[in-house]
């Protein structure tokens, strides 16, 4: 059962078992067998944390950020992230929790387990549950009804333990409403910006590149490289293995209807006549008049087409202004509203967007429907067998990591499962020199194991490896004639910065001898900009993305306008003093409120919840075997 959850994670009803499928470890004492043995991790009131049960948490835990992180996983982004710590907290926390479910007398009745799985909406077919669609479901994912019940029953009962220990957490509407100003709360700012581009009476001497070369030495040496053996299951060996029936692409079919669901659609093309957004009344008069004379010709009978390859100022011109089919969530709202109230053949007059005026002609309409199955059959059917082949080759690439774990060597392993062990040239971390399908892939997999060791099982692409580094080709040396012009451009850069630095501090200090910042940019030959209105969620369009920069923007006051300290982000350094406060719009606080309480519930909730744990580790027992862990 547990190789199956894990390996068929991807599948849909997998996705209902994600978030208990630790809680089920723990409940149902899946992975206990050995537990007579001295192999806990932990134990947690004299209750055990197995190794087998800290192995499959942990398994699960990378598996999902590997679907997180797909490629840009690495060891060293799972040790940042601590996974390990991460899988046993959990699990004392699960166990914890069991305890506390016992101690409660919390248990889930058969009406309430049953009114769960009828609520499911995976279950239901013309919207109720089908009995036969239930098992056929399980059944298409070697599930029994009483397996899936018992997954369920303990979800459930872990639900209920959580809804008790927080029932008493509420939110006021006075809370929610300053929450809700504080985050929506807009402000623009005034700013000199210092930009180190702007830099030019840079210069860089022979003395200071080889000073920085010596340095520097360890910086410039050449890339390390490994040469590695690895056998590959990929899905593709497998194809001639897996049958797809006719049962299984109905019960796809009937699951997944709305993906082939085609909302109506319209075929059109159109001419634009630009005009920016930020236009004057006369700007986007002339360019209304000039729409409408296109118009007039359109409508006398003159060829779109011709017409729009003539006038059009949008990427469709050359394609005689050519939309193709689309639905009304593909364009901006005032097109599609226009587009969707003509019959083929009409022609629109000119309609405004934030691009400029459009004159639209429809050649077709198409209502909304659904593929019959017969149409989408053999594409079903070529999702389905991909998916088993997928399967097949990570049931595989296991079967062979069980084996390393038992002690086999690659070349056993290779040989139990019918792969040859290839072999590569020495390559680089950036997959230089490797002759695959994903170079940069299996270089970063083999960059982050140890010489001489056999990997877990790594997906790179849609194919699965095990891969032993066989060996380590160090770094060398580089002579300063080869790396003179990159430490020539790093210096470069890096006065760049200092001079631009330099420059905005003695800025900041005029400014602020002159009490502004418009006095201090005419002085000093200067451009005083002004942000766009920015929230402390949102990115400041100008600046780019800088905690530090809205957090100070909002420290400003119109009585201390000026901000004490030159700030830097990504675009260089600031300069900056207030220049407006909005407060939110009092309808949309009100409509929003609601919502709000409700976020901050969830949020409160899982704090106050959190905390009850937290205080139910501290008064427990609980013993960790760090050698096993680490390990």
């Amino acid at each position: 059962m547990l190789r199956y959850l894990r390996e068929n994670s991807g599948n849909w009803i997998i996705k209902i078992f994600l978030g208990i499928i630790v809680v089920v470890f723990v409940f149902l004492g899946v992975g206990s067998m050995n537990s007579g043995r001295d192999d806990s991790v932990a134990s947690v009131n004299d209750t055990p944390i197995t190794v087998e049960e800290f192995q499959l948490a942990y398994k699960n835990l990378v598996e999902q950020m590997r679907n997180r992180f797909q490629d840009n996983l690495t060891d060293d982004l799972l040790k940042a992230l601590n996974v390990k710590q991460q899988a046993l907290n959990t699990l004392i926390e699960e166990k914890l929790m069991a305890e506390q479910a016992d101690a409660f007398d919390i248990r889930v009745t058969d009406s309430e387990l049953q009114e769960s799985i009828l609520n499911m909406e995976v279950f239901h077919k013309d919207g109720r549950f089908d009995m036969e669609l239930y098992k056929r479901l399980l059944g298409l994912n070697s599930l029994t009804p009483e397996m899936f019940e018992q997954l369920q029953r303990a979800q459930l009962r872990t639900q209920k333990l959580q809804d008790m220990i927080v029932s008493a957490v509420s939110v006021s509407d006075m809370e929610a409403r300053s929450f809700y100003d504080f985050h929506n709360t807009s402000r623009k700012v005034d700013y000199i910006q210092v930009d180190p581009a702007d830099i030019s009476d840079i210069s860089v001497t022979p003395e200071q590149i080889q000073a920085h070369y010596e340095e520097n030495k360890a910086r410039y040496q050449s890339e390390p490289k490994r040469k590695a053996a690895f056998i590959r299951y990929s899905p593709r060996d497998y194809q001639d293995q897996v049958t797809i029936t006719q049962e299984q692409i109905t019960g796809y079919y009937e699951q997944h209807a709305e993906e082939f669901e085609i909302p109506e659609q319209v075929e059109a093309s159109h001419i634009l006549i630009q005009v920016d957004e930020t236009a004057d009344e006369t700007a986007v008069e002339t360019a209304k008049n000039q729409a409408m004379a296109v118009y007039e010709r359109a409508v006398k009978g003159e060829d779109f087409a011709e017409l729009a390859k003539e006038t059009s100022q949008g990427p469709s011109k050359e394609d005689g202004g050519y939309l193709g089919k689309f639905d009304r969530n593909s364009m901006i709202p005032s097109f599609s509203e226009a587009a969707f109230a003509m019959q083929p053949g009409e022609i629109s007059e000119p309609v405004k967007t934030r691009f400029g005026w459009h004159v639209i002609k429809v050649m077709d309409r198409f209502d909304a429907h659904t593929k019959s199955l017969d149409e989408v059959a053999e594409d079903i059917k070529t999702r389905l067998k991909q998916e088993e082949m997928q399967q097949l080759a990570y049931y595989r690439a296991e079967d062979a990591f069980d084996a390393v774990i038992d002690g086999d060597t690659l070349e056993q392993v290779g040989l139990m499962t019918q792969k040859e062990v290839r072999t590569t040239d020495a390559f680089d971390a950036q997959g230089n020199g490797l002759e695959l399908d994903n170079p940069p892939g299996f270089a970063r997999a083999a960059f982050e194991i140890q010489p001489q060791q056999i990997s877990d099982i790594r997906q790179i692409g849609d194919d699965y490896f095990l891969i032993k580094v066989t060996e380590t080709i160090e770094p060398v040396q580089l002579p300063l004639e080869a790396v003179t012009d990159q430490i020539t451009q790093e210096l470069e850069n890096k006065f760049r910065v200092t001079a631009a630095e330099t420059r905005a501090k003695e800025l900041l200090e005029a400014a602020k001898t002159a009490g502004n910042l418009e006095k201090t940019a005419l002085e000093n030959n200067r451009t005083v900009s002004s942000t766009d209105w920015f929230t402390r969620n949102e990115t400041v369009q100008e600046v780019g993305r800088s905690e530090a920069f809205i957090n100070a923007a909002f420290q400003l006051t119109p009585e201390n306008p000026l901000h004490p300290d030159v700030l830097q982000t990504d675009q260089g350094f600031f300069i900056i003093a207030y220049n407006d406060q909005k407060a939110p719009e009092e309808n949309e606080a009100q409509e929003n409120l609601a919502d709000i309480k409700s976020q901050l519930l969830q949020a409160k909730q899982g704090q106050y919840f959190q905390a009850w744990i937290n205080e139910l580790k501290e008064k427990s027992d609980i013993e960790i075997n760090s050698r096993l862990i680490d390990g």
